[in-house]
């Protein structure tokens, strides 16, 4: 403000005028011992550190413990709100732009989500020991050298307890052990949705190709789900650098697998009607999780944080061979992408669920369709090829019918150089020319193979 000192002003808009263009030119006035100004510092070192503003203002508030009268109310800021009977002793209520109650199952997920509380650890009575797989109990005792009874295994591990000579299963255990967890669970399974094209579609345009429910102990939820992926994934085979064909899957086996196994261990048990949804598209997989992430969990360190909600889940899934702590999977999983030349995972939370998605691209789609073409014809031909020959064949799998226009506009050539092109695979029967005439305005190419 020193360079208008000398000024006066009589309105508050001269003043904001004259003061405009003073910061510019204060930012853009070169330093007296260093190279640059303030303008260049800023664009080469601050600026591409900025991050963009949250999408959702941010709210001041405070987490308060408040203590249960006798007569079932909590005060606060002197005014009284009632509880429920059940919370004889504290509760948890958070005050912000709006003040919000805890009932008994709000305040158990409240716990659950920030690990204070373990869902895994409820007590689940109406499975008993003649519910459970004996089949998963060998398979365990296979691949870890397990030498004592299942009974004693559910309770050195804390899956169920002894309470007056009965075994008292937790929900851990039914998970894990139950021959129908669904019975007591009936949120534990997952479904699978294979759809047609890139969206979901409904009613007389749905576009559904296969949908499965599955269901069982935890490993076998596993197995069976990994079974109907791979069923379902288009591996194809792709011309290498030397001219050998070459077998590429769709998604890194490793990365789906994690997902899938990430899902099965991580989730929130205790959210009722909500299963793990797969859903693959043309274009993507989409594993949706009920539960946010964990614990201090957040997107920004998914990768560097470890964690389990469901730690006791967790340790027996990895004697079985399949699970890793939260985040190491994970981090896994983005080398594979990579490793593939494959987009990095998406990760986004909703208000209830985890969503991991794996995307194709657009390079592993144009290798399907080169290499179908180059199956269908053989290596040896598709060799001998010219580039602008392959691109042809390659436009005519996409476009059906290929005008000489278009194709020279594709492959940024003359309509003549096109048409040579074009002709030269008639000539060798690779496409079949359609039309009167030469003259013929609708006259166009279309695969012969």
């Amino acid at each position: 403000m020193a360079a208008l000192r000398n000024r006066t002003f009589f309105h508050l808009h001269e003043l904001n005028e004259a003061i405009w263009d003073l910061p510019k030119r204060l930012n853009d006035k070169p330093f007296q011992k260093m190279e640059g100004s303030r303008s260049s510092l800023f664009q080469s070192v601050d600026k591409p550190a900025l991050k963009p503003l949250p999408t959702v203002p941010y709210t001041f508030a405070r987490w308060h413990i408040a203590r249960v009268n006798i007569d079932y109310h909590i005060a606060i800021d002197h005014v009284l709100y009632s509880v429920p009977y059940t919370l004889v002793k504290r509760v948890y209520y958070r005050k912000g732009d709006s003040t919000i109650q805890f009932a008994g199952e709000a305040r158990k997920a409240l716990e659950y989500d920030k690990g204070s509380r373990h869902y895994e650890l409820e007590s689940v009575p109406d499975c008993g020991i003649t519910d459970l797989d004996d089949t998963v109990f060998q398979q365990y005792k296979e691949i870890t050298g397990y030498s004592g009874n299942l009974h004693n295994l559910l309770t050195n591990r804390g899956l169920a307890v002894n309470k007056d000579g009965q075994l008292i299963m937790r929900a851990a255990g039914v998970l894990l052990f139950a021959k129908m967890p669904t019975i007591c669970l009936p949120q534990a399974c997952i479904r699978f949705i294979r759809y047609e094209g890139i969206k979901a579609k409904t009613g007389t345009r749905a576009n559904v190709i296969k949908e499965y429910t599955i269901e069982g102990p935890l490993i076998k939820q596993i197995e069976r789900t990994k079974e109907i992926i791979q069923s379902q994934l288009r591996d194809f085979t792709a011309l290498g650098q030397m001219g050998i064909f070459d077998t590429v899957p769709e998604y890194p086996e490793f990365a789906w697998i994690e997902a899938v196994v990430n899902a099965v261990t991580h989730r929130a048990y205790n959210l009722g009607g909500l299963e793990i949804m797969i859903r693959m598209y043309d274009d993507r997989l989409e594993f949706e999780s009920p539960g946010r992430l964990p614990g201090m969990v957040r997107l920004s360190n998914i990768k560097d944080l470890r964690y389990s909600r469901n730690p006791r889940i967790a340790v027996m899934l990895s004697e079985f061979k399949y699970v890793r702590r939260w985040g190491e999977g994970i981090d896994r999983i983005y080398d594979e992408m990579q490793l593939f030349h494959l987009d990095p995972p998406e990760l986004m939370e909703t208000e209830q669920t985890f969503v991991l998605t794996l995307k194709n691209n657009i390079e592993v789609r144009r290798l399907r369709r080169e290499s179908t073409i180059a199956l269908s014809i053989g290596q040896e031909k598709w060799l001998d090829l010219s580039p602008d020959q392959r691109l042809a064949l390659e436009f005519a799998s996409i476009r059906k019918k290929v005008f000489t226009k278009d194709f020279g506009d594709f492959i940024g050539r003359s309509r003549v150089t096109a048409k040579l092109i074009l002709e030269s695979l008639v000539e060798e029967e690779y496409l079949e020319r359609v039309g009167s005439k030469p003259t013929d305005p609708k006259l166009h190419y279309i695969l012969k193979l």
